[in-house]
């Protein structure tokens, strides 16, 4: 197939070898996509044209950072993927200290890096392979998050390339509207991120810690772990997982980073360590360590795996926020879902929140959920494609059943199935963050499934590239939206 001249970087035809790994998602449940070409940018010029080139042909286009999402947002049919993974760059400023991130940054790599050259890190999340981008642009929870915050709360500043295919960087001091936005909505909303830069923190050893009891004492631990988790309360050092599995596990299992030694966490753990049968592990590690024990890539990933199940790569996962103490009711829907699961490896996580990502205001970024005692992310892995349908639902009936007493979703957790996504995700943002979009793209270049875009125009995610582009106008439309859509042509 003839690559077309003015797309730059790597670009991959159906026709290549490579083409066909390029195109999986990394949630298998999806199966594989079939774009018309696929182009790795290798600087933010390469993005601009394959930008330019899409409009100018009225081809359909994502955006790819580590190719996690877990709807499958980043790929599409009959249209091109900017795959990020080749702007990997990391280095320090000398004039600033700042640290100067490749959007296509694996997390792993960024972590080791910055350990390797200066012993410091970013607040980022637990899976070893997700990109810097997309995790980034949705906010960032991970095991430091209450003392340092989320990984947007360590961003400085983002390049970007946008609807014009122009690179422009935004800050507190340069559009700063901007700024805003992409802390939290970024991803796909308004342009292609191609750069990062942190204010990194230094790290040393940490103090790692996993306990575990009977399946028996679930409401105890639940109970326990609510009260000891009180966002004002505890230690701002420690952030912890309460991972709850389906019975027939026969237990259940916290597992934490505390900023300190045992001997200042010991006492802290007491109330946990009161409820009997439990089996504790407490390690001092390197930072580095640590953070390859949560990505369940040392010597007992079954014991600090930190994201879910390891070694499944099809599932279905949502999300929700409980910003009050879970009641006697709600904890029984929990017991009550755990014991009839579609299978072993169906459970729910409870991510403690608080400590400085509390003491942010909810609308000092796009990410509103900063009040919320703890995140619980629904989740089922299987490997039987057959039993696809009843995994589905168990996780969506799951989130349903807790509705009660939850509200919201994160939305790098995204879920095709969430009906009021937008509010689920950006809350009373949203009316800002859609300011925001008709600013910087007026004429909804950057569309995907449950972007900003859907709410102006619903349905122009449509993946096939001879229906993407219409003409309709819905009547829905501000005004200064349809008028500079119907200014000229698109360049």
């Amino acid at each position: 197939m003839r690559i077309p001249s003015t797309l730059t970087g790597l670009v991959v035809a159906p026709d290549d070898p490579a083409y066909h790994l390029a195109r999986t998602n990394y949630n298998s449940r999806f199966a594989p996509f079939s774009p018309s070409y696929i182009v790795y940018p290798k600087t933010s010029d390469d993005v601009g044209r394959a930008l330019m080139w899409a409009r100018r042909y009225r081809i359909p286009f994502r955006a790819r950072s580590g190719g996690h999402s877990y709807e499958a947002y980043s790929l599409l049919n009959g249209g091109l993927v900017i795959d990020l993974s080749l702007i990997n760059h990391i280095y320090q400023s000398q004039s600033t200290g700042f640290w100067h991130i490749g959007a296509g940054a694996r997390l792993l790599n960024v972590y080791q890096t910055l350990w390797d050259k200066a012993n410091v890190t970013i607040p980022g999340g637990s899976c070893p392979s997700v990109g810097l981008s997309g995790l980034t642009l949705g906010g960032g929870y991970g095991l430091i998050a209450r003392q340092h915050g989320l990984c947007i709360d360590a961003l400085v500043a983002v390049t970007m390339v946008d609807a014009q295919g122009r690179t422009l960087v935004s800050s507190l001091d340069q559009h700063a509207d901007l700024f805003w936005a992409l802390r939290g909505a970024g991803a796909n909303n308004f342009g292609v991120v191609t750069e990062l830069v942190f204010c990194a923190v230094p790290v040393g050893l940490v103090t790692i810690f996993s306990i575990t009891w009977p399946w028996s004492h679930l409401a105890a631990v639940i109970q326990a772990f609510q009260c000891w988790a009180d966002p004002s309360g505890l230690d701002h050092r420690i952030t912890s997982i309460l991972t709850l599995p389906a019975r027939s596990h026969g237990y259940i299992r916290l597992v934490g980073q505390f900023l300190g030694t045992p001997a200042q966490l010991q006492p802290m753990l007491r109330p946990l360590l009161e409820i009997p049968d439990h089996s504790e592990i407490v390690q001092v590690k390197s930072y580095i360590e640590a953070v390859r024990h949560f990505a369940g890539l040392g010597s007992d990933p079954e014991c600090w795996l930190a994201q879910g199940v390891p070694n499944h790569d099809t599932f279905k996962n949502t999300s929700a926020y409980a910003h009050h103490m879970l009641p006697g009711s709600a904890i029984a829907a929990i017991a009550q879902a755990l014991n009839d699961t579609p299978g072993p490896a169906s459970l729910v996580q409870l991510g403690q929140m608080g400590g400085r990502i509390g003491e942010i205001r909810p609308e000092d970024t796009a990410f509103y959920h900063r009040r919320a005692r703890f995140d619980l992310q629904y989740q089922a892995y299987w490997t039987d494609p057959t039993q696809a349908e009843s995994h589905i639902r168990w996780v969506e009936d799951f989130r349903q059943r807790m509705s009660p007493w939850t509200v919201g979703a994160y939305v790098n957790y995204c879920d095709a199935r969430i009906e009021d996504w937008p509010r689920a995700y950006y809350g009373k943002n949203l009316d800002r963050l859609m300011h925001v979009k008709r600013r910087w793209d007026p004429r909804l270049v950057f569309r995907y499934p449950q972007g900003l875009s859907q709410i102006m125009a619903p349905g122009c995610h449509l993946e096939d590239a001879s229906s993407f582009w219409t003409d309709a106008l819905p009547t829905a439309w501000p005004t200064e939206v349809k008028s500079q859509w119907t200014m000229g042509p698109w360049l």
